[in-house]
This record gives structure tokens, sequence and C-alpha cells, in this order.
């Protein structure tokens, strides 16, 4: 039976570089957008990605999207 996914929401996440712990590991903070348009471009979302890493204190390790889809049966 096929099945189609409806995006639901979309987010994203600025992992940040928060120094090595004690151990010398490295430690991370994680700043999150909720409420990303679902049809925007990962182009887009990538530069806006960009332009908020201009207002970060801590350097930028990874930009992530996260999207959230509901996967339901195909009708026929």
């Amino acid at each position: 039976m096929p099945a189609s996914a409806t995006p639901i929401s979309s987010d994203l996440i600025l992992v940040l570089d928060n120094g090595l712990g004690p151990s010398g590991r490295q430690l991370t903070r994680s700043r999150r957008y909720s409420q990303v348009k679902t049809g925007a471009s990962d182009d887009d979302v990538y530069a806006v990605a960009q332009a908020l890493s201009d207002l970060q204190t801590l350097p930028i390790i990874s930009i992530q999207r996260r999207n959230t889809v509901e996967i339901e049966a195909s009708q026929p």
C-alpha cells in the first residue's frame, strides 16, 4: 500500500561551539527557531541561518533543519 507524507512543521537549529569540557570533550549549545515555513527552500533557510550566525556570540558548528511529516496511507 503506497503512503504519502504531509509536511507538519519545520525547525531551524543552530549548533554552537560552547568550548571544551574538563575531559576535553566538545561542548555544544543549540538554538532552535521553530515555525519555519515547510515550503521554504533549503537555500532560503541556509541564508537565514547565515544571517542569524552574525548575531551569535558563539561560533556555529552546524546548521540543521528538522522537518516533521505525517505519513498516511494513500487513497487508491
